[in-house]
């Protein structure tokens, strides 16, 4: 009897199987608990996906999508166009298999983000530049955490987007700049006669950017071989006159080679603030211009075009700084 019950207690078979039992609930348990996670990681995702399209959109909405703009009218943001550009954007997103209800489930505000404090605050006026995209999706079901007492969740997402004039430009920028008090589009256009001659009084001239040397070697890679490094409001440039016939000559073949097909080659350059070029200066601003002419054949050499109103480069960065002299947008940004 004795040897029998020792082997009673030394039997852990039943116990075994209870454990088991137990892990394999908790183990599935946790299992769907990953499963309802991973489903709402992905509806979290969708609803962001969504809010960064629409506000995107919506701050490339705030201007005029056909660019150039060449007419000297007043160009404010279009806060209605915003609107409307993000709200039909956020709508062909779908979210956790529908789309999105324009009532209840998105919300769109069109204001000013400040660089600064990195806050937006709503109101369309002149100086608005951002948009901002609220997406929500309520009850979005639990399958498996029914177990636990949750049976859906409240889902949210918001995304903030600006466009704005230009305070940067990435490297490549051709070494021409102009002085900002002739840099205004006009209607007829008038074209600026950008001689490249000795003068005390001159309305452009030729740039490098520091430590960089003002030789035509130099101006010559800047044009060939885009090498002018990223510039930004504020950079001290070193400004040069001279009708240096090489660099005319580099300037009129790329002309020829990439852009007299259209007849014309929009580019954008710095603006300073000075009626002499022949010494350092700083960037006070970009402005779009619409080189139409290189004249590289007679003894007065020049570079002939008009200053555009508006006009969108992918080199742009924004910045508070560019508004002041706007012309140049950078692209839509996302900035939350």
């Amino acid at each position: 009897m004795n040897i029998r019950f020792r082997k009673g207690l030394s039997d852990q078979s039943g116990s075994i199987a209870i454990i088991v039992g137990i892990a394999i609930f908790v183990l599935l348990g946790l299992s769907a608990l990953a499963l309802d996670i991973a489903h709402m990681v992905t509806v979290k995702s969708q609803l962001q996906k969504a809010a960064d399209a629409g506000s995107l959109a919506g701050a490339r909405g705030l201007w005029p999508l056909v660019q150039p703009v060449k007419n000297p009218t007043t160009i404010n943001p279009d806060c209605a166009a915003a609107f409307l550009a993000a709200q039909l954007t956020t709508l062909r997103n779908q979210v956790d298999g529908s789309n999105l209800a324009a009532d209840g489930e998105i919300t769109i505000q069109v204001g000013l983000w400040n660089y600064q404090t990195k806050t937006f605050t709503p109101g369309c006026t002149t100086n608005s530049n951002a948009v901002r995209v609220s997406t929500r999706r309520d009850g979005v079901v639990m399958l498996f955490a029914k177990v636990f007492g949750i049976s859906t969740a409240n889902l949210s997402a918001t995304a903030t987007a600006v466009q704005d004039f230009a305070s940067a430009m990435g490297g490549g920028t051709i070494p021409i700049t102009l002085d900002k008090k002739v840099a205004k589009p006009t209607e007829p256009p008038t074209i600026l006669k950008v001689r490249m001659t000795p003068d005390n009084t001159d309305n452009a001239g030729w740039f490098v950017v520091p430590p960089d040397s003002a030789a035509a070697a130099t101006l010559k890679d800047y044009i060939n071989k885009k090498e002018c490094p990223p510039l930004k409001i504020g950079d001290i440039i070193n400004l040069q006159n001279g009708a240096d016939a090489s660099v005319i000559s580099a300037l009129k073949d790329e002309f020829d080679t990439y852009h007299a097909a259209d007849g014309y080659w929009d580019t954008c350059i710095p603006l300073v603030e000075t009626a002499k070029f022949g010494q350092d200066e700083p960037v006070v601003g970009f402005v779009a211009f619409r080189i139409t002419n290189i004249i590289n054949t007679t003894s007065d050499k020049r570079v002939e075009g008009e200053v555009l109103q508006l006009i969108d480069s992918p080199a742009a960065m924004p910045g508070p700084a560019g508004k002041t002299y706007g012309g140049v947008l950078a692209p839509p940004k996302a900035v939350q």
